[in-house]
């Protein structure tokens, strides 16, 4: 497992557990300055304020440590409790907004971080596995519920999950390529948090009940509201 890779014999006691804890918050400022890929050691030591030589004393190198700090970020994203904590039951825009919040918030906040993440997944099997999985997981209160959503349809768990990952993919290449890569087709706009979740909460949302979530409930898109198809008779008229 990624997260257990680094477990070091010297962060035992509580003052090697201080040690390691700022190495991993070190880690996460170099990379997100210099990206994963031009991160040296002595970055991460002087980031620490530690000298180099004790990073062996609590871990391997620097891929172990890459592995445990990006491994820890991700996870934060399946506590499902809290991100629902004040969402009204049964309203499932505000249920997806919560979701999609999370994921803008990272991107938005941390481009340096989701960069490194790409890049570390790019080389290290492991890692993709352990992302693929987290994406998974972080589908799987949804999917599970679908059936009885969409009742009509019949769906079994594996096209309920297509659905949901299809959906999800379009609005991770989003915000891959707004706030990683910095699209120049897409960036001439600067969009808040705020606005970025709620452009891409309501095309899930359209995508998945194809009707127009609650028109009350948005602020930032509202023209959304009217990108519907002509009838033929009205084409017609």
């Amino acid at each position: 497992m990624v997260a257990a890779a680094s477990n070091q014999g010297g962060a035992k006691s509580v003052k090697g557990e201080k040690a390691r804890a700022k190495l991993k918050s070190a880690a996460l400022v170099v990379m997100e300055q210099l990206g994963y890929h031009k991160m040296r050691i002595v970055d991460v030591t002087r980031e620490a304020g530690v000298a180099s030589g004790l990073f062996y004393h609590y871990f391997k190198d620097l891929k172990t440590l890459t592995l445990e700090v990006l491994g820890d970020f991700i996870a934060h994203s399946l506590n499902i409790e809290d991100i629902e904590r004040d969402v009204p039951k049964g309203d499932w825009y505000e249920r997806i907004l919560a979701h999609n919040t999370l994921v803008v918030q990272a991107y938005a906040e941390r481009p340096g971080i989701m960069r490194s993440i790409l890049q570390l997944a790019d080389e290290d099997n492991g890692f993709s596995e352990l992302l693929r999985a987290n994406f998974i997981k972080q589908l799987g209160w949804l999917t599970s519920v679908m059936p009885k959503l969409f009742p009509a349809a019949g769906f079994s768990e594996q096209q309920a999950m297509l659905v949901a990952y299809t959906l999800a993919g379009a609005g991770e290449t989003v915000l891959r390529d707004y706030y990683v890569n910095r699209e120049s087709a897409i960036v001439s706009g600067s969009l808040a948090v705020e606005e970025m979740a709620e452009l891409i909460t309501v095309i899930y949302y359209r995508g998945l009940f194809l009707e127009n979530p609650p028109a009350a409930k948005l602020r930032y898109t509202k023209k959304l509201q009217h990108m519907r198809m002509v009838e033929a008779s009205q084409e017609r008229d």
